[in-house]
């Protein structure tokens, strides 16, 4: 997938180092919910992970060719029976605020709509995540609502979830009903 400035691929070996810069930074994994990688062997063992899933997909800056952050579409555990996928992600910490993960995000809500015919799309953020709350409501997602107590995080602490999603018609009106 392609934006303006980004390009959306699967992992490669040679990003192993821009990789491991997104996923052992405590502040860039904790809000995500995931652990940082305390030491090389657990990257490693982190990032062969990646690569083997094609619903992970490495966030790559086209000016610079180097990999800043991470988004992959996941199983929508909330629900059931119905065509859906959940969406997941994170950057690197000197990226936060200029605007690259809505830009990401809003490529793979395209994708999973136009390309893999999906029926719903969710997303969702712990309820002390503000700057992930805001990337979530620039791309048009809908409020469900929160799940109080919804997650014991690895560090003990217990997180609300916000829970939000897109449904194929809404994001089919909001295309058609967007300025040419």
């Amino acid at each position: 997938m392609e934006t303006e400035r980004l390009l959306l691929r699967h992992w490669k070996r040679e990003d192993f180092e821009a990789y491991l810069g997104v996923v052992s930074d405590p502040e860039v994994m904790t809000p995500a919910g995931c652990q940082a990688a305390r030491d090389l062997e657990e990257a490693a063992a982190m990032f062969r992970r990646d690569c083997r899933n094609e619903m992970c997909y490495a966030i790559v800056l086209k000016e610079a060719g180097q990999a800043v952050g991470r988004i992959k579409y996941q199983s929508d555990l909330r629900r059931f029976h119905v065509n859906s996928l959940s969406l997941g992600y994170e950057l690197r910490r000197d990226c936060w605020g200029r605007g690259y993960m809505t830009e990401a995000l809003g490529a793979m809500v395209a994708n999973a709509f136009e390309k893999r015919k999906v029926d719903v799309v969710a997303v969702s953020h712990f309820s002390d995540n503000a700057r992930s709350r805001r990337v979530i409501e620039k791309c048009g997602f809908r409020l469900e609502g929160t799940v109080p107590w919804a997650l014991r995080r690895f560090d003990g602490k217990i997180c609300d979830d916000v829970c939000y999603s897109i449904l194929r018609e809404d994001y089919f009106a909001a295309r058609s009903a967007a300025p040419q």
